[in-house]
């Protein structure tokens, strides 16, 4: 207790000052000093955690902002008195929580970053900068760290931006000002540039920083360029070998020897040209190949969608070089089927659809979103027509080329999204679509899906031209059949499609969320189908038969079973002998209780059910959820409050073995009771009202 005695006795003066100045009444002191002493002594235990070094600082925070306001509310901040101990006191207190946080905990990023986060937004610049050096000595492996450390070159005094961190940390912490765009230092450049090739040899796979490291020289280049355009040397003679691909400002290329001498001349102007931008691009595109696996920062075709994205929105005369590398080099990708065909697709669709996007440079032309289509009226008619009919020549000649489909086909339908005010260019769209999706060109179950996904409202012949090609795909028989409820009159016909879809889906092999879909088509069936008893029958046969596929089905429309026997039985005892030769399962009776409305049945017919439940239940983990399901209704009929406790108990009791299950039961049971005790006081207040 001597570590935390001597912390308290460090804030003596400041707590002094607070109290002085009438920022804080004795009271507020008081649970101050006792607040930090128990921070304090839960850093001092055996088992330290981080969040404890958080909520420490974030208290400190919290109470730096109530200083704040109050400050002004006293109106000091009209008339400041002079610097006292209070002034700085708490930013530095929570700045040297975190610090301690960073010491016990080197190894972990989120101390580090919380550390050098809260200093940049407090403006302690010295301090930022030696923390991301000691952060770098601890994780030379971050590109989070290398970027945080160009941004603090680059932008000197300006807080980092709250996207450019992760979330680790969950610390509150003071909101950076919007208002003021970051100030821009020139004289970053060098020491920011040694920063990201650092962190290159470090993380040469990062896409991140290699992205960052070519912004950076454009835009060292640019910086270059506006200089010496504004500096006015012009020189007519002079030959512009260089000024291929420089959109607009081909006078900053002009210039005489000046200072610079006529090798210096030369360089300079290859520079202005480009040279570096073009070495940094294509020393990216070789450190990270198209075929790059996916990670957090993406695979090898996100990141050059990326550069595209980057180049066709940042105002310099280099975007039209710039990106042509990039399609020169998707250009040979899309050529080359042997890396993967999905590569090929992704870099042939770009090469196709660049028209739409790319714009050459113009100092005034206002900043377009990315993705955003750059033409208007008659040019994007004609190059539209101009993709439409690559995209159908290309048809012909890969008929076999499923992932070209795929690709072009999600293009197409983000497309008719964007255009749908325009009618004649929506049916154009849909037109080249229909080309891809008709049965003689086999299109990928994944772009049929997607496109029944667009729909608004099914139509019926969509849904069923595609259940034709597809007629084992559940997703795909899903969206038919729910076009078929929606549109046919006919049960008997509809109660035929259900039998032969139910039949086609139902097949072993199937993925989790396949199955799903074949549950929920079951339950379709027997919702809109108007099943009498021999109808029952057979229906409860053949899920038995085709439970084995799909595990699940034959529980469900057994349950759904009891659920239409309940409305009209008399005899519960009876219709559950009847039930045990159809073999229940456990979500047969779980269906029952959750999807029935079991207000007009007795309490002894609901127990006689619950206890066919339990029969059936055979792990610890089942016999709870079933008990605190038939709890949890019994709960809902007044006067049954001491029964429900019963079956707690009593189960209780069957599986007190187990802790984790017993553990389970008393949090859900507590979480019934007071959801309960909200709802009854809510009937109160209605029937007061």
């Amino acid at each position: 207790m001597e570590k935390v005695q001597f912390q308290m006795e460090a804030t003596l003066p400041e707590l002094k000052d607070l109290y002085e100045k009438g920022l804080f009444t004795k009271s507020e002191i008081n649970q101050i000093t006792k607040k930090r002493t128990s921070f304090e002594t839960s850093l001092i235990r055996r088992n330290i955690r981080k969040e404890d070094f958080f909520k420490y600082a974030e208290y400190e925070i919290n109470l730096e902002r109530l200083r704040k306001v109050r400050y002004k509310k006293l109106k000091y901040h009209l008339n400041p008195p002079p610097p006292s101990a209070s002034s700085f006191s708490l930013p530095r207190r929570a700045l040297y929580i975190l610090k301690r946080a960073t010491g016990k905990f080197p190894g972990d990023l989120a101390t580090w970053l919380a550390y050098v986060e809260y200093a940049s937004r407090e403006g302690m610049r010295k301090v930022v900068g030696k923390g991301l050096n000691s952060a770098l000595q601890h994780h030379p492996t971050s590109p989070t760290l290398y970027l945080l450390q160009t941004y603090y070159h680059l932008h000197p005094g300006s807080p980092f931006p709250r996207e450019s961190i992760p979330s680790t940390s969950k610390l509150d912490l003071p909101s950076a000002s919007t208002t003021q765009k970051p100030g821009f230092a020139i004289e970053g450049i060098d020491p920011a540039r040694t920063t990201l090739l650092l962190g290159l040899r470090f993380v040469p796979q990062s896409k991140d920083l290699w992205r960052e490291y070519v912004k950076l020289e454009l835009g060292w280049v640019e910086a270059l360029r506006r200089r010496w355009a504004l500096l006015g040397i012009k020189d007519e003679e002079t030959k512009l070998e260089n000024a291929e691909g420089f959109d607009g400002d081909t006078d900053a290329l002009k210039g005489g020897e000046g200072a610079f001498g006529p090798e210096g001349e030369d360089a300079r102007k290859a520079i202005l040209a480009g040279q570096l931008v073009i070495h940094a691009l294509q020393s990216a595109l070789e450190a990270i190949p198209p075929n790059e696996p996916p990670s957090e920062e993406g695979d090898g075709m996100e990141f050059r969608q990326s550069l595209i994205n980057m180049f066709r929105q940042y105002p310099s005369p280099l975007r039209t070089k710039c990106l042509g590398v990039l399609y020169e080099e998707l250009g040979e990708i899309s050529r080359i089927h042997t890396q993967s065909r999905a590569i090929s697709a992704k870099a042939r669709l770009i090469i196709t659809t660049k028209g739409l996007y790319d714009r050459e440079y113009s100092p005034e032309s206002a900043d377009i979103e990315v993705g955003e289509v750059v033409l208007q009226g008659v040019e994007l008619v004609e190059e539209l027509g101009r993709i439409g009919k690559e995209i159908r020549k290309s048809l012909k000649v890969d008929k076999d080329d499923d992932s070209w489909k795929e690709i072009v086909g999600f293009w197409l339908i983000n497309m008719i999204g964007k255009f749908e005010d325009n009618i004649e260019l929506t049916e154009y769209l849909k037109s080249i679509f229909s080309t891809i999706t008709k049965p003689s060109s086999r299109p990928p179950a994944s772009l049929l899906i997607a496109h029944l996904e667009s729909l608004s409202s099914t139509r019926m012949e969509t849904a069923r031209s595609y259940a034709e090609i597809y007629p084992n795909n559940p997703s795909i028989q899903l969206y038919r059949l729910q076009a078929e409820i929606a549109e046919s009159t006919d049960i008997a016909s509809l109660r035929k499609t259900f039998e032969e879809v139910a039949r086609q889906v139902t097949q072993s092999g199937l993925k989790d969320e396949e199955k799903d879909q074949v549950r929920i088509i079951w339950r379709l069936w027997v919702d809109n189908c108007s099943l009498d008893e021999q109808g029952w029958k057979s229906i409860l046969k053949e899920s038995l038969r085709l439970d084995k596929n799909v595990p699940g089905i034959h529980g469900d429309v057994l349950g759904l079973y009891i659920n239409e026997s309940l409305k009209s039985t008399k005899d519960v005892k009876e219709m559950l002998e009847i039930v045990k030769s159809y073999q229940p399962t456990f979500d047969t009776y779980k269906i029952v209780f959750t999807s029935l409305d079991i207000s007009e049945i007795k309490v002894e017919d609901l127990k006689k059910i619950f206890e066919s439940w339990r029969i059936i239940s055979r792990t610890p983990y089942e016999k709870a959820q079933a008990a605190l399901v038939y709890s949890k209704v019994l709960l809902g009929r007044k006067g049954q409050g001491r029964a429900a406790y019963d079956v707690i108990e009593t189960i209780k009791r069957e599986v007190k073995e187990s802790s984790d299950i017993f553990n389970l039961i008393e949090s859900e049971w507590k979480i019934l009771i007071d959801t309960q005790g909200e709802e009854d006081e809510d009937d109160e207040m209605e029937e007061s009202d």
